[in-house]
């Protein structure tokens, strides 16, 4: 975060943290001193504060995830986007048509974020909740994102290699992540095979607006039937969908799909 001479250094250490928690899903005491570079104590004091006004809480595996507030503030900023207002339809229609869990995500600062869920009507589904942090190295949403990103804010929200490994499937490395971004670029979708989560499959693609990424649409479901063949189909349906979000939002951009 950049420095003012008129800021307090108190307030600008506790948006550093509340910035790490939003980007990293869940940071634990002693980042919070490596970010803050001060005292644990200080760093304590600063996470209770966030705490205590519902921007983090402790996480049930340790450490502080984002709180029902700051997810709050985030969909009240979401809400006042156009894009969730033009895609409802769509999603609608793909959620019909497919009958798996359909999403939408929004590129917001360096985080992908859930806007919209329409579950599946399966009992046996893929559950998620408005506001949830994306990972981006490994979901389909993120690559679909990701792979349209200029290469200085792809760094900013990468970070260092390596990566951190949800499943044994996920990137770890910037070659290996970079591989499957140019697949994405060359395919027009992305696709996610137990790289977030073990039994679970995803393809997305990428909604523009005048020009630029802005999110992502995708339909994700168990693997047990997001076999290979129905991958290869949903692929390119998810990417006509986004393609017309993305000439709603944007009617002077030509984009195929």
């Amino acid at each position: 975060m950049a420095e003012s001479r008129y800021g307090i250094d108190s307030v600008r250490r506790g948006l550093d943290l509340l910035q790490a928690v939003a980007e990293r899903g869940t940071l634990s005491l002693d980042e919070a001193v490596a970010i803050t570079g001060s005292a644990k104590s200080t760093a304590f004091r600063l996470l209770e504060t966030l705490q205590a006004a519902g921007l983090v809480e402790r996480g049930p595996a340790g450490g502080y995830r984002p709180g029902p507030e700051s997810v709050r503030w985030g969909l009240l900023l979401l809400g006042r986007l156009d894009v969730p207002n033009v895609a409802a339809e769509e999603l609608r229609s793909l959620w019909l048509e497919t009958g798996e869990t359909i999403g939408l995500a929004m590129l917001t600062g360096k985080t992908i974020v859930l806007a919209e869920i329409l579950e599946s009507p399966s009992p046996f589904r893929m559950a998620e909740l408005p506001g949830t942090v994306i990972a981006p190295h490994s979901s389909a949403l993120g690559k679909a994102v990701l792979a349209h990103l200029a290469a200085e804010r792809l760094e900013a929200m990468l970070g260092p290699p390596p990566f951190t490994m949800l499943t044994h499937n996920s990137p770890a490395t910037r070659a290996e992540l970079e591989r499957r971004l140019e697949r994405v670029r060359n395919d027009g979708f992305s696709v996610e095979i137990e790289e977030s989560a073990l039994g679970v499959a995803c393809v997305a693609a990428a909604v523009f607006k005048r020009g630029h990424v802005t999110g992502g649409i995708s339909i994700a479901g168990p693997r047990v039937r997001m076999t290979d063949d129905r991958l290869a189909q949903l692929g390119p349906l998810v990417a006509q969908v986004a393609g017309r979000v993305s000439r709603r939002l944007s009617p002077q951009v030509d984009r195929a799909g």
